[in-house]
């Protein structure tokens, strides 16, 4: 099993920062601890600390276990006995935090286990299995789908396509814990971002009916959103350039939680608030579920029926999903649909209510066994013809003439050598994932109701079944690279400090411990390099890395980032403020977008911001008048300052929305 990233939910990134890094352990420990099956062991971690574990396995062995997160959220990772870090897991806050992996090496395995951003308190850890690895693809699933399966805990519901044919599928767990219903592949579950390719094509359709065009502005079919100068196509919104705030991201300011009910029409007047657009249409991606939003509302005003009878007429029942349907609103009644679960404070489980008011950029409710019908679709185009799955399938254009790999509500790559159509889903309680393979006419899909469910697993199911179609997965790059001439102590020394990337709030710190550089990016736990020369260092278990330039002194103020592409960084200078310098931001602030109010205050030398749905939390200085927001939607906050130097307001951003205004209020 491959390393993991933490999944974000919907749109909403438990880390809302450019960067997607995995959390890896800070500080090593002399001693270890041997798990064995069925040998519980409790501990506590303080903020500083880390813990660590062996596992003797031999190669070819299916490992499960779990920590139980009883006060404390923490992180998991797994080291191979050649040092390669083979997974790193940090998925719920609370409840059993798993870890599972194939084992490709005889040895000891390193089981490292850290506090969550400096978190203090108690966890369990457990070896559950060690165990033979199955070669029976069905056998290998039903291995990785030990922890979600039992009548006490939420499920997985599993389908497998292999040359056109359904070759599994299957259910695992409960989809109602309460009604003892058993999760099955004709269990619905919502899918989520999934959903969006279904959009994607309702409006691909309308055009083929000669009812909209691909290139209209959306304000000819919802003409009270607020003109711009510049139009936003369709297309735009499809492919997610459309400059538009990202309402998940944006709507967290004024203290809405994901379940909270949201109307159409109060969606259209958010973004009516909006001043201007984020970026030109059509010049940046920037995944939005607003777009999709919107675009249910050009496919009822279009089409002038309801979303949901307009995609059950029109997509669903004609491929025979007769088990598919939109969730449109809260409340709504499913037949044979899941119930969705968080883990609870006190052990066990709690019901969560997954979105309804944001259908169209999600809301599709499905079951595995459907999921499958949708994916030959691609192949056979029975809804649409050719000529709308190749509309789907076409990545999406930049104005800048470089290709997304996004295309129209699906993302389009390749993957081991194939042809690969995808999209990943996740709400407050179900987590999706979506592939399908056109050049050998194979697919996966998984849907879980389970908190702590990864769909990262889907590469394994993939392997298992049709692995021989695929070419042979090689180790990122950063992993290969030999470690040549390390750094001497002086120059991890002069490595250490606060770095930004330019043109962006981004801002990483790097530290050295043990003789070992770490690093933490905005709002992110740190994480561990390692050196391939006296200057480039590389992510663990992510495909990144970095390379730093020394001055003639031998100082250093600048380096480049690799991930993607090429991102300069400069050093931040540290700049002490007193205490006089933080009172000039303190204030309220009204956020008129919203219409909600902010107050930034000094308490022990610390500035606080406070607003009446969140507990108070720290502004920590970066540079100049930017600070760092100590909550997921408001990572990045400048202050400006008025022509005789007073402190006016502050934008706050999150990545997917940037700038959001607050004007200071006068006393």
């Amino acid at each position: 099993m491959k390393p993991r990233l933490t999944p974000a939910l919907f749109g909403i990134a438990r880390y809302a920062t450019a960067l997607l890094f995995t959390a890896l352990v800070t500080i090593e420990i002399a001693s270890a601890q041997e798990l064995r099956v069925g040998q519980g062991m409790a501990d506590s971690l303080s903020a500083e600390s880390a813990h660590s574990y062996t596992i003797n396995a031999e190669a070819n062995r299916y490992v499960y276990g779990f920590a139980d997160q009883i006060s404390v959220d923490v992180v998991v990772k797994v080291t191979a006995p050649s040092g390669l870090v083979i997974g790193t897991f940090d998925s719920p806050r609370r409840g059993p935090e798993t870890f599972q992996f194939f084992t490709d090496e005889s040895g000891e395995y390193k089981v490292e286990v850290t506090p969550f951003e400096r978190a203090q308190g108690r966890y369990r850890i457990e070896l559950v299995t060690n165990e033979r690895k199955q070669t029976n693809p069905k056998k290998l699933v039903d291995q990785l789908m030990r922890p979600f399966s039992g009548t006490d805990r939420p499920g997985v519901a599993v389908s497998v396509l292999k040359n056109g044919k359904v070759v599994f599928a299957k259910g695992y767990g409960m989809a109602n814990l309460t009604d003892g219903v058993p999760m099955t592949e004709n269990s619905g579950m919502s899918i989520a971002s999934v959903s969006k390719q279904f959009t994607a094509m309702a409006i691909v359709l309308l055009e083929q009916d000669g009812k909209l065009s691909l290139d209209d502005d959306v304000r000819k079919y919802i003409p009270e959103l607020k003109d711009f100068g510049t139009p936003v196509t369709l297309r735009n919104l499809l492919n997610h350039t459309s400059g538009y705030r990202e309402i998940l991201n944006m709507l967290p300011f004024d203290g809405w939680d994901a379940t909270d009910a949201m109307s159409r029409d109060q969606l259209i007047k958010v973004i009516q608030r909006q001043p201007q657009l984020q970026n030109t249409p059509g010049a940046e991606y920037n995944y939005n579920n607003t777009a999709f939003g919107l675009l249910a509302t050009v496919v009822e005003r279009a089409s002038g029926e309801d979303f949901r009878p307009f995609m059950e007429r029109r997509i669903f029942r004609p491929l025979g999903m007769d088990h598919t349907t939109i969730k449109t609103h809260q409340g709504q009644v499913i037949p044979g649909s899941s119930q969705g679960y968080d883990n609870a404070e006190d052990g066990g489980f709690k019901y969560v209510t997954d979105f309804a008011s944001l259908y169209g950029a999600s809301g599709v409710n499905s079951t595995a066994l459907d999921m499958t019908k949708w994916m030959l679709n691609y192949r056979d185009a029975k809804v649409g013809g050719r000529d709308a799955i190749d509309k789907l399938t076409t990545r999406g254009i930049l104005t800048s003439g470089d290709t997304t790999g996004y295309a129209l509500g699906l993302g389009v790559g390749k993957w081991r050598g194939q042809t690969r159509y995808s999209h990943s889903g996740g709400e407050t309680s179900h987590r999706s994932y979506f592939a399908y393979f056109p050049e050998i006419d194979c697919g996966v899909f998984i849907s879980s109701n389970h908190p702590s469910f990864s769909r990262e697993v889907w590469n394994d199911i993939a392997d298992a079944f049709f692995g021989e179609l695929l070419d042979a997965e090689e180790a990122p790059a950063a992993q290969k690279t030999a470690p040549t001439t390390g750094p001497t102590a002086a120059q991890l020394e002069a490595i250490t400090g606060k770095y930004q990337f330019v043109g962006a709030s981004l801002v990483i710190e790097y530290t050295v411990e043990n003789g070992r550089l770490y690093g933490q990016a905005t709002n992110q736990p740190r994480f561990a390099l390692d050196a391939t020369s006296d200057s480039t260092f590389s992510f663990v278990g992510v495909p990144a890395s970095v390379t730093f330039h020394y001055e003639a002194d031998g100082s250093v103020k600048r380096g480049m980032h690799h991930q993607g592409g090429n991102s300069p960084i400069k050093r931040l200078e540290p700049v002490e403020m007193t205490d006089e310098e933080k009172r000039a931001y303190t204030g309220r602030y009204f956020m008129e977008e919203l219409e909600t109010v902010y107050t930034v205050t000094l308490r022990d030398g610390k500035l606080m911001m406070e607003h009446v749905r969140y507990d108070p939390f720290e502004l920590t200085h970066r540079s100049g008048d930017e600070f760092t927001g100590g909550i997921w939607f408001m990572t990045d906050v400048k202050f400006y300052r008025d022509p005789n130097g007073e402190i006016s307001g502050f934008t706050a951003s999150n990545g997917r929305t940037r700038g959001v205004w607050a004007g200071k209020m006068k006393e």
